[in-house]
């Protein structure tokens, strides 16, 4: 997944190695950590693929290396990208990867995903909501309380998820998500 990581990053403009690592962990750095020694591997692999141009500039006395996808590799990261998510294999980490970079697919496409994400989301609570009705009004030992907390944790995820999937797709100003009252993100907000 790496690979579509770094070709989605230098999709649309060229960037050095480190303003790749430095969007990256802007990004998507909540779930995939791009470390200097996982990247620049990477970059030549996609090079020598011919996914990626690398063009050098001379600044000052040091020579810069700039990326930025070939035709051949946006083709290939377009593809993977409009590629529905894989819900039996594809972990958290490739969800939010993909969805980074949904801008760059046609908005029929990009719906589409979306009410994917949402339908899978419906289903998964359906499953966890039927779990927890199986197991309500047991008395609980420690071991069972903090099994059930975890269902519970399940449960409350899958929410915020659904409900994040469907304000995206809605297109709403991002900061009211984590607004769900109408009121300020902080205190010191004004």
């Amino acid at each position: 997944m790496f690979d579509f990581i770094v070709l989605g990053t230098v999709l649309n403009k060229a960037m050095t190695g480190y303003d790749i690592k430095k969007e990256i962990e802007l990004g998507v750095g909540n779930y995939y950590k791009a470390s200097y020694g996982n990247l620049y591997p990477m970059l030549e692999k996609l090079t020598a693929k011919g996914y990626l141009t690398m063009v050098e500039e001379i600044n000052g006395k040091r020579i810069k290396k700039y990326y930025v996808a070939t035709p051949t590799g946006r083709t290939s990261f377009l593809e993977w990208l409009a590629l529905p998510i894989d819900f039996t294999s594809d972990s958290l980490r490739m969800m939010v990867a993909k969805i980074w970079f949904y801008g760059n697919l046609p908005e029929e496409i990009r719906s589409k995903r979306m009410d994917e994400l949402e339908i899978f989301g419906n289903q998964r609570l359906q499953a966890l909501l039927e779990l927890e009705k199986e197991h309500a009004e047991e008395e609980y030992s420690d071991v069972d309380y903090f099994e059930m907390a975890t269902l519970y944790l399940g449960i409350q995820n899958v929410l915020t998820s659904i409900a994040w999937y469907r304000h995206i797709k809605e297109r709403r100003p991002l900061a009211e998500f984590l607004q769900p009252l109408g009121g300020k993100t902080n205190e010191t907000d004004h």
